[in-house]
């Protein structure tokens, strides 16, 4: 399927010059991410999250011309190969995080912001670097922040960083969530990372995403109502706390003799 600027518009409300130049961009060579594709942005959420994360980045205040620029895209190409390096396990996440943060630091044009990126991945999430709200409660969420290094590479206000993050926690929240709702019994089997797993698989636990997804709502909707709506409805029709009770039902089903 392939997926139209006109689409990204109507379901995210991505500015349409930043849609087109995305679906229209040619899939990048030798890079893992992109290995066996044949589009840059397929219809699916590990791929739509860089044209709605750009046109969030718009919102924040960052010109649109630095977030098309060879610059920006250079870097943020480079750390999802390197995300997908990890995710194949040919690398491990030391590595991954050090081979991105050296990228970035040749021209870096956010200095501080990097460095409080660097102290943040190297020090296990540690919240709060530089004055900076980096991270979540949650580990299995913040897998995704090695992309926020992609930032460091263009020039704009430092204050408009603080918006930016508000925006990239509440979409990562709601991608990594709903990926992760899917996923459960696969993680549970493997002992893979889950958001569910972090909160824990208890009422308290199911209370605890659902205020992560409501939070995600209230910084969303301050700058794409858009996108808010289609985090509403997800708070809305997941049933969360039955999905629990059937997995707590399944685990004890299990044991028994």
């Amino acid at each position: 399927m392939f997926l139209r600027a006109e689409d990204l518009k109507l379901s995210y409300g991505v500015d349409l010059q930043i849609g087109r130049f995305y679906v229209n961009r040619m899939v990048p060579v030798e890079n893992a991410y992109w290995k066996g594709r044949h589009l840059y942005i397929p219809p699916v959420p590990g791929f739509m999250f860089m044209p709605i994360m750009a046109d969030l980045a718009r919102r924040s205040g960052i010109a649109t011309e630095l977030l098309l620029s060879e610059r920006y895209l250079n870097s943020a190409e480079f750390i999802l190969d390197s995300a997908a390096r990890l995710e194949m396990r040919q690398i491990d996440w030391t590595t991954h995080v050090s081979e991105c943060l050296d990228h970035a630091a040749k021209g870096a044009q956010q200095p501080v912001f990097l460095a409080a990126i660097d102290d943040y991945l190297r020090q296990g999430f540690k919240e709060d670097m530089a004055g900076y709200q980096l991270g979540t409660p949650f580990p299995s969420l913040n897998r995704a922040d090695t992309y926020l290094i992609s930032f460091a590479a263009i020039s704009f206000d430092a204050t408009m960083i603080t918006r930016l993050l508000k925006a990239w926690y509440a979409l990562m929240t709601y991608f990594l969530l709903q990926d992760d709702l899917s996923d459960i019994r696969q993680d549970l089997k493997n002992q893979e990372e889950n958001a569910l797993l972090d909160a824990g698989l208890s009422d308290a636990g199911a209370k605890r995403i659902r205020a992560m997804i409501r939070n995600s709502h209230v910084d969303m909707e301050a700058i794409n109502p858009v996108l808010a709506n289609r985090i509403e409805c997800s708070d809305q029709t997941i049933d969360i706390e039955g999905l629990i009770r059937k997995i707590l039902d399944e685990m004890s089903g299990s044991s028994r003799p």
